[in-house]
């Protein structure tokens, strides 16, 4: 993952889970990560009580508390998982037979990240949902900025435009923009409505028209 230019706040750092290094140490972390994510998928909002995680898989209350000193590092552990997958599935195997201009690729990405949101409630809430935690919402920033740098990989492999610093933080502010729409959907109706969606693919290519037009790409 990119490297945020922002460094986390203390509260931030005190909200993220103690990764594990040893084999014994990764599976019980693994154990505990499954069951915070199956609680996100399965129930309504998104308050974690480490007691009922430590009931849930039968382990020590001190072996969660190890992992996830607060509730706030459980949903942040949650929220690495599916940067990380999402990153995998929104970003692969695009085809340059599938986007003939630069526009059908920002609109595939966005269309693939509809669609995993659909497919992980849990991912939804945590990037989408009224979660107040510091660590998410860095964590979050840190996959925006990150998925930028893909995108722009994508545009110089498929399209030849031009890589630079200030295209990146254009391609953030897009999927800020995006995530603004879609996550005022998922407030008003639980998920990323059709309509919702379509404004904010408008919208993002309305804004990466404007900004690649001092450098536009190769026409095809």
């Amino acid at each position: 993952m990119s490297s945020f230019r922002f460094k986390p706040s203390e509260t931030a750092v005190s909200q993220m889970p103690r990764k594990p290094v040893r084999a014994d140490g990764l599976r019980t972390y693994q154990k505990l990560l499954d069951a915070v994510d199956n609680r996100l998928n399965t129930e309504a909002g998104t308050d974690i009580r480490l007691t009922a995680i430590a009931a849930e898989t039968g382990l020590p209350v001190a072996s969660v508390y190890h992992f996830f000193p607060n509730p706030e590092a459980a949903l942040a552990a949650v929220t690495e998982k599916y940067v990380e997958q999402a990153a995998i599935e929104i970003m692969s195997n695009h085809k340059p037979d599938e986007v003939q201009h630069w526009q059908d690729l920002v609109k595939a990405i966005f269309a693939r990240g509809r669609i995993f949101y659909q497919k992980h409630p849990a991912a939804q809430k945590l990037r989408l949902g009224p979660v107040q935690c510091e660590s998410v919402r860095h964590l979050v920033l840190v996959s925006n900025w990150a998925l930028a740098e893909a995108i722009q990989l994508e545009l110089q492999r498929l399209f030849a435009i031009q890589a630079s610093p200030g295209l990146i933080d254009d391609l953030a502010y897009a999927i800020a923009i995006s995530d603004a729409l879609w996550s005022l959907s998922v407030s008003l109706h639980g998920v990323i409505t059709d309509d919702l969606a379509f404004e904010a693919e408008r919208m993002v290519v309305a804004f990466l028209s404007a900004k690649l037009e001092a450098n536009p790409p190769p026409s095809t």
